[in-house]
């Protein structure tokens, strides 16, 4: 009996998983994933008490991977200054390990989150990117600006890898070149 229950309970993960990726969280219904999996939506409710509990079961570990990936920017070590290999290396490292254990979860959190906690943490990142690059910026009327457009052209870069490679080889490889791209524009600024 319990291995039917697990089984249920995975397939309505993937259904969901699937539905969320498609259509958003806040275009996704119980009742769509409940007629995925070929269950009542009451059956469901068996499983997950809510639309949220069933999204946050997909995304919460990639948020704490993201989170820790987040503190660990605001670490020393990943300033730009410090190296600009050390700081392609660790950033690459870091990310990619987030990447192949976390894909579809990072994915959701990143493209298909309204409505959901997680909701503006893309721009967050965005942000926080663009505070760490800013500083290092010499042009003190542009620097700002300047940063921020990086800052996006490298969130909105690692999620299109996200979305278009599925071998950590290639994700390995084209977040290397992002990585670097990143860090060369950002060093060609300071001279």
């Amino acid at each position: 009996m319990q291995v039917i229950k697990d089984e249920v309970r995975h397939k309505i993960l993937t259904e969901a998983q699937h539905l969320f990726l498609q259509r958003g969280y806040d275009r996704t219904s119980l009742q769509m994933i409940a007629e995925k999996v070929n269950i009542s939506k009451s059956n469901l409710y068996r499983y997950f008490d809510s639309k949220e509990a069933l999204f946050y079961e997909l995304t919460d570990s990639a948020a704490e991977g993201l989170k820790r990936l987040i503190l660990r920017l605001r670490d020393k070590r990943f300033d730009p200054s410090t190296g600009q290999r050390e700081y392609q290396f660790l950033l690459a490292e870091e990310t990619l390990h987030l990447f192949t254990e976390e894909k579809y979860g990072l994915l959701l959190i990143m493209e298909q989150a309204h409505g959901t906690r997680y909701e503006g943490l893309r721009d967050s990142m965005v942000d926080l990117l663009a505070a760490k690059i800013a500083p290092l910026l010499a042009d003190e009327d542009n620097g700002l600006l300047q940063a921020q457009i990086m800052a996006k052209n490298l969130i909105d870069g690692t999620v299109m890898i996200l979305k278009n490679r599925v071998r950590p080889r290639e994700i390995r490889t084209n977040l290397n070149r992002l990585v670097e791209y990143h860090t060369k524009g950002i060093d060609a600024l300071l001279k």
